[in-house]
């Protein structure tokens, strides 16, 4: 038993276990959406943990993919410490990697049949689509466009299936939103993506960042991203599609910017690890950490990671104010 908990657990956490609240948050507000119009929160809870395992899966066959890549170019030391680790130490094989995500996936599969035999054939639809770019993100990054594939699955995909297993209906109001939080979600992925820079160049790896060829100007790219997703935000709400009290989501603005100043630091200094503030947490797993490159590197994702899920709270804070209140 024990030895099959450590067995979880490495798996978990060489599944990128600690993003998962990526998926959960994202969930967190369509679950919020459609329970308030009385949607079956069973149903709900049930495409959660689809979500989090197909979230899973892609994080692990991402690095199926990046590995490959990355031996067959040669420059497979010269990645951080942190990326495919415990395939480079021998803890696990490539195979072992592709048995993994077969096990998330075949999860996945049994919970989308099940939700289709209860709500009908449109979970096929939202299903084999997330499907579609579990197995294909890795492509889509290489070619320079993961962020759009983070985009379909994780916004208009993930929210318009979690409101139609349990509500049965879709609306325009839902992908809206869903637009707003995914771009939250992408700068989480483009923070990865620019903590992995000097690695995907060296690679060849065409993701957003490296497309600006200088880290530093790649920084550029959250200003796209997060104010693309203000941007949105604020036209809704003059548009009356969002009522005012959802304004209260640009509070996350100052930690935009904070994240901003840290990857500039980082940048220049990998191995610079900022003070923990209160509003930085969760940090789950902080002090198991002792290598500081992995420390810097895993705060730059946490800080990404808690916008992104301060913004869904407060979203949600708001849909429930503006239903009851």
């Amino acid at each position: 038993m024990i030895k099959m908990f450590k067995q979880i657990t490495f798996w978990l956490n060489n599944s990128r276990f600690f993003t998962v609240p990526m998926s959960i948050f994202s969930w967190l507000v369509a679950f919020t959406f459609a329970i308030t119009q009385g949607g079956n929160w069973v149903y709900g809870i049930l495409a959660l943990f689809g979500i989090c395992l197909g979230q899973l899966a892609t994080n692990l066959f991402d690095d199926y993919i990046d590995y490959k890549a990355l031996e067959k170019s040669g420059v497979l030391s010269s990645q951080t410490k942190s990326k495919c680790l415990y395939i480079k130490n021998g803890q696990a094989t490539l195979n072992d990697v592709l048995k993994v995500v077969c096990i998330y996936c075949g999860i996945a599969t049994l919970i989308g049949f099940y939700l289709f035999l209860k709500t009908g054939y449109p979970v096929i639809i939202f299903a084999v689509l997330g499907g579609i770019f579990v197995l294909t993100y890795a492509k889509w990054s290489t070619a320079g466009i993961g962020e759009l594939a983070v985009g379909l699955a994780f916004g208009p995909i993930l929210f318009g299936g979690v409101n139609w297993v349990m509500t049965q209906t879709l609306n325009k109001e839902i992908f809206i939103i869903s637009i707003i939080v995914v771009l939250f979600t992408i700068g989480l992925l483009y923070t990865n993506a620019l903590l992995d820079f000097d690695g995907d160049m060296a690679s060849g790896k065409k993701t957003l960042c490296c497309r600006f060829k200088n880290k530093n100007k790649a920084l550029i790219g959250y200003s796209f991203i997060y104010g693309f997703g203000y941007g949105i935000l604020l036209c809704a709400v003059c548009a009356k599609i969002l009522p005012p009290i959802f304004l209260i989501t640009l509070f996350t603005f100052p930690l935009v910017l904070e994240l901003i100043v840290s990857m500039l630091i980082y940048n220049n200094d990998k191995t610079q690890i900022p003070d923990k503030k209160f509003w930085h947490i969760p940090f789950e797993g902080w002090n198991s950490i002792e290598d500081n490159n992995i420390k810097s590197f895993r705060f730059r994702m946490y800080q990404a990671r808690n916008v992104m899920i301060y913004t869904s709270l407060l979203i949600c804070i708001a849909r429930i104010i503006s239903i009851y209140f």
